[in-house]
C-alpha cells in the first residue's frame, strides 16, 4: 500500500453507507410495527378543516394593519391574563378575610370594601377578545355608537347585541378619547 491509496477513504464511505443502512432498516421496522399496531385503517389522522377568517379580521389589508391587529390581540391576551391573576388574588384575599377572626369594629370598617370586592369578584373578568372583535368590526361599532346616540344604556346595548358589557363599555370609552 502506498501513500496514494484510496482504501481508507473507501472504508470510511463504506462505513457511512453501512451505518445509514442499519439506521434506515431500524426506522422501517418501526414504521411496519406501528402500522400493524394501528390496523388496516390508514385514515387515523383527524381531518381538521382550514380555519375560516372572521369577517372582521383585516387579513387582506396592508402589512402595517395586520401587524397592528396582531399587536392588539397580543395586548388583549396580556390584559386578560393580568386581570385574571388580579381577580384570583382578590378571591384569595377575600377567603382569608372571611376566615380571619376580626373584632366587630374592624369588620365594620372594611365592610364596604369587602362588599365591593365580592361584587367585582362575582362578575368575573371581562372578555377582552370581544373588545378586539369590536375594535375591528366597523358595523358593530357603528351600531353601538348609534344606540348610544339614541339614548340606550351600556347594559341595554350589551343585552340587545348579545355582547359583553365590558366590551361595550371599553368601546364607548375609546370613542370619547
Amino acid at each position: 500500500m502506498g501513500e496514494d491509496s484510496y482504501l481508507p477513504y473507501l472504508m470510511f464511505c463504506g462505513g457511512i453507507v453501512l451505518l445509514i443502512w442499519i439506521l434506515m432498516r431500524r426506522n422501517w421496522r418501526g414504521q411496519v410495527k406501528a402500522k400493524k399496531a394501528r390496523g388496516k385503517d390508514d385514515n387515523y389522522l383527524v381531518s381538521n378543516p382550514r380555519p375560516e377568517t372572521k369577517e372582521w379580521t383585516m387579513s387582506g389589508g396592508p402589512a402595517e394593519i395586520n401587524k397592528w391587529q396582531v399587536e392588539m390581540l397580543e395586548r388583549t391576551r396580556e390584559f386578560q391574563a393580568e386581570v385574571d391573576t388580579k381577580l384570583l388574588i382578590l378571591q384569595r384575599a377575600l377567603t382569608k378575610v372571611d376566615a380571619a377572626v376580626l373584632p366587630p369594629e374592624e369588620r365594620r370598617a372594611i365592610e364596604d370594601t369587602l362588599r365591593d370586592s365580592r361584587q367585582l369578584s362575582d362578575k368575573g373578568s371581562p372578555n377582552f377578545s370581544a373588545v378586539s372583535e369590536l375594535l375591528c368590526d366597523d358595523a358593530k361599532r357603528t351600531e353601538i355608537y348609534t344606540l348610544v346616540d339614541q339614548g340606550h344604556s351600556q347594559e341595554e346595548i350589551a343585552k340587545q347585541m348579545n355582547l359583553d358589557p365590558y366590551a361595550v363599555e371599553m368601546i364607548l370609552n375609546l370613542r370619547d378619547s
